[in-house]
């Protein structure tokens, strides 16, 4: 089958459908993969066919927060989004992995969708939807605030989201059990890994640094990193490491000897060599800390990024998720030095990492879409 995947969010939405699609052309499908046109060169860099789409995401992701005065631009967004998905298409498409902004468009041209999401997006009574940056508003309360975060995306696309067919969770239980109240086809089967482009090499001196002494810890705010307050965050949390007598590996650092700057390191390579990772809580970093069995210290700012911070910590893999604004020495101090220096963190990540071994998310995928 000919297979698309919209990836229509962040860069932590588009690296997993690499990996993903890796596995599916291993398995015999053509796949290309649509994603907003800055996402091009992570994709075309792994060997995966790639389509653009317009506009940023991120006008979408206000609206599905429950904030309504974000639904005109993200009618404006979804209007353009639209286009391109029928542009993405064209080329001639057998079946559609997507998630909720674009599979009720997928579904008006007449394609087969397979919906496939990163973060939950299905009513429950267990937990308020993570773009609302509130962990519970009680059973009821949950269920109303996913009644709206619905309204008010189904009001932006002109068109009601039918919540039918199988689909597809890549995360894993280990980190987010599947709710209770969810029908049987939602299926949480396990991450979904971003696939390193052939050929690459470490930047220079970063093995070099790697070997020089003991891991380092890693700082680095993802998506966020370019805003005045990550940065301020960064460079406290940095001198916060140093003053610990820990060697870091930061993005955007300053260089010292013990710190090595680095730009866009493949998280797969650089985790397993780190002592800790202080991170922005993004579902595909926090990942990758599980995977490596590392301690993380998360920063959760947006969306689900306070979901997974927050089952960081009741998994006991770290030690507390810290404020991103006027972050405060001690807190910092403390943070840093429980996930580096008790060794009941580092235990416990690396009871979750053998958990994900077991689990292949993407051979999950390959059966359900030969299944339609």
């Amino acid at each position: 089958m000919r297979v698309l995947i919209v990836a229509a969010g962040s860069r932590g939405d588009v690296a997993p459908c690499t990996g993903l699609a890796a596995r599916l052309r291993a398995a015999g499908h053509p796949v290309a993969i649509a994603a907003h046109s800055r996402f091009g060169p992570l994709v075309t860099a792994t060997g995966t066919e790639f389509r653009p789409l317009p506009g940023d995401a991120r006008t979408v992701l206000a609206a599905a927060s429950l904030d309504p005065r974000a639904a005109p631009a993200a009618t404006r967004y979804l209007s353009r989004l639209s286009a391109g998905v029928a542009d993405a298409i064209r080329p001639g498409v057998d079946v559609v992995l997507t998630g909720v902004v674009a599979a009720p468009l997928v579904r008006r041209l007449g394609v087969p969708v397979l919906q496939t999401f990163l973060q939950p997006a299905h009513p429950t009574r267990e937990f308020a939807p993570p773009v609302t940056c509130v962990r519970t508003l009680g059973g009821p309360g949950n269920r109303a605030a996913w009644a709206l975060q619905r309204w008010i995306l189904e009001s932006a696309n002109r068109v009601r989201a039918p919540d039918t067919g199988p689909t597809l969770y890549g995360y894993s239980p280990a980190m987010l059990d599947r709710p209770a109240d969810w029908r049987p086809d939602l299926r949480v089967v396990g991450y979904w890994w971003p696939q390193i482009p052939a050929g690459w090499r470490p930047p220079a001196g970063l093995a070099e640094f790697l070997a020089a002494g003991p891991p380092p810890v890693y700082i680095g705010l993802g998506s966020l990193s370019g805003s005045g307050a990550a940065r301020r965050f960064a460079v406290a949390a940095v001198a916060a490491a140093r003053r610990l007598g820990l060697r870091v590996v930061a993005t955007g650092a300053a260089p010292a000897p013990d710190v090595h700057p680095i730009a866009d390191v493949p998280h797969q390579y650089l985790f397993p060599h780190v002592a800790a990772v202080l991170h922005h809580g993004g579902a595909g970093t926090t990942a990758a800390a599980l995977r490596a069995g590392v301690p993380q210290v998360p920063v959760p700012v947006q969306a689900d990024q306070h979901l997974w911070a927050h089952r960081s910590v009741a998994l006991g893999a770290a030690p507390a998720a810290l404020r991103l604004h006027r972050p405060t020495a001690t807190a910092l101090a403390d943070a840093l030095r429980a996930a580096v220096r008790e060794p009941a963190y580092r235990d416990r990540a690396r009871e979750l990492a053998d958990r994900l071994r077991a689990e292949d998310g993407a051979a999950a995928v390959v059966e359900a879409l030969e299944r339609l």
